[in-house]
């Protein structure tokens, strides 16, 4: 019952989960969308429909910046 938006927000007001990469997968695309996820700390945000590969190529992506 909760939107990706107020998700992350969730998720980075604790200091159990807010280093957890996020990357959000949403049906809505308009650029304010977009940009309101990224200035709530989503990593990444992936608008439907999209491919399997891309959203596995942006994981590994993401993974390699956050690696040591």
């Amino acid at each position: 019952g909760m939107n990706g938006i107020d998700f992350s927000k969730r998720l980075r007001a604790n200091s159990a989960t807010k280093f957890i990469p996020i990357i959000i997968l949403t049906a809505k695309s308009d650029e304010d969308n977009k940009v309101e996820g990224l200035n709530v700390g989503a990593y990444d945000f992936l608008t439907k429909p999209f491919s399997s590969r891309e959203l596995v190529a942006r994981i590994k992506a993401l993974l390699r910046r956050r690696s040591p």
